[in-house]
């Protein structure tokens, strides 16, 4: 089982519920004795939220797959809304590091950031290309990178936005370091991993549109509705040999079924990329399925399902990777007591060497169930269990926007 997130679980879960923002709208009343719980773990939030709101602030989280919790500084400096700016630091119990800095404006209507990272994560797990690849073929490796370059997004309808990205990335693939397993070169080629042996700096430009369709009023069936659609451009800078395209598709549906509060959440995935000719798509740039952790850019991540961008729950994070893939997720979601929630899920996914071959046959299903920490109709902390890939009970702890 993964573990290290619940290391995380009891101060985010006081932050979580005291120091949000208030509710969006009322949920069930609380059980017995609840309040005076709340009560007391409020005190502590405040002490807690006393130091972080100073610019210099000490934060907790991971850079990584396979990197465990880490801790470092942040600072953020003092300017005027809507602009923003900050740097922070970390380092992992596993030896990961990442160093980052953004600045940007973040109004109403529009935001832009400009960045610079720099990370290295030295476990990675490579378990082959495609959905029959075998857990027992699990390596590792490390994967350095930097990247500098700037993102926005601007609304242009109440349901529209269109957004942009532009990056240059230096990859750098080396030997794992996870003594336990096999390092990648020891178990695989050029052929099942393109880029193994060489990697070049690449130019990313990317173009997006974000729709959303707002609830319905009250309890209505309609609960809303996100799609998201994306076009990038991946150029070698160096090798002419990695140059590719990807495009993308999700959406996610909500209904609110069977009582207040309790709502059913449909969600797809589709990403397909395309090497120019002569040219292949890097094994370390792949999109993957398994579990709830991924190797994106900084500020990059999908709309996901209720409160969560896990995957197949019931697989280890990284597990299936390849040029094309498609995600069908569906969940249902209760109130249990105050402020947690408890969910019912069940994931269906597949990865493809041949975009021919991208349909609803062969998928790999899962199924599980999740506790969540809630304000409002956000998910601020979230524990995952899961069941039916074949290879044991998978566990996963994820932290909502609202406490990023």
């Amino acid at each position: 089982m993964k573990r290290d997130g619940l290391v995380w679980l009891l101060p985010m879960m006081m932050l979580g519920a005291s120091s949000l923002p208030a509710q969006e709208s009322e949920r069930p009343a609380s059980g017995p004795g609840f309040g005076g719980v709340l009560a007391k773990v409020e005190g502590v939030a405040r002490r807690v939220g006393s130091v972080l709101d100073k610019p210099l602030h000490p934060i907790v989280g991971g850079v990584g797959p396979g990197g465990g919790i880490g801790a470092g500084l942040e600072y953020s400096a003092p300017t005027a809304n809507p602009w923003e700016a900050s740097a922070r630091a970390l380092y992992t119990l596993r030896q990961y590091w990442r160093a980052e800095a953004v600045a940007g404006y973040h109004g109403r209507r529009a935001e832009v950031e400009t960045f610079a990272r720099g990370r290295d994560m030295s476990r990675l797990d490579f378990y082959g290309p495609g959905t029959d690849s075998d857990v027992d073929d699990r390596t590792n490796f490390r994967l350095r990178e930097w990247v500098i370059g700037g993102h926005g997004r601007g609304r242009v309808l109440p349901w529209l936005a269109v957004g942009g990205r532009v990056e240059e990335l230096w990859p750098d693939v080396d030997r794992g370091r996870r003594d336990s397993r096999p390092s990648i070169e020891q178990r695989f080629q050029e052929a099942d991993a393109p880029g193994l042996g060489s990697q070049p700096r690449f130019g990313r430009y990317e173009a997006s549109f974000d729709i959303h369709v707002p609830p319905g009023v009250g309890e209505a069936l309609y609960q809303g509705t996100k799609y998201r659609m994306s076009y990038a451009i991946y150029s070698d800078r160096g090798l002419d040999r990695f140059s590719f395209r990807r495009t993308e598709v999700e959406a996610q549906q909500r209904f609110a079924l069977f009582g207040p509060h309790r709502r059913l959440t449909l969600s797809g995935w589709a990403s397909t990329s395309n090497p120019d000719a002569g040219n292949a798509v890097p094994f370390y740039l792949h999109r993957t399925l398994g579990g709830d952790s991924d190797v994106r850019s900084l500020n990059e991540e999908r709309i996901g399902s209720d409160g969560t961008q896990a995957t197949l729950r019931g697989f280890r994070n990284l597990r299936f990777r390849d040029r094309h893939l498609v995600l069908l997720q569906a969940e249902y979601r209760v109130p249990m007591w105050g402020p947690v929630d408890a969910s019912v899920f069940a994931d269906a996914g597949k990865v493809t060497s041949r975009r021919e071959d991208l349909d609803f046959s062969d998928l790999k299903r899962d199924f599980g169930f999740g506790l969540s920490l809630m304000r409002g109709p956000k998910t601020a902390v979230r524990v995952d269990v899961g069941f039916g890939g074949g290879e044991g009970t998978r566990m996963f702890f994820t932290v909502g926007d609202v406490l990023k």
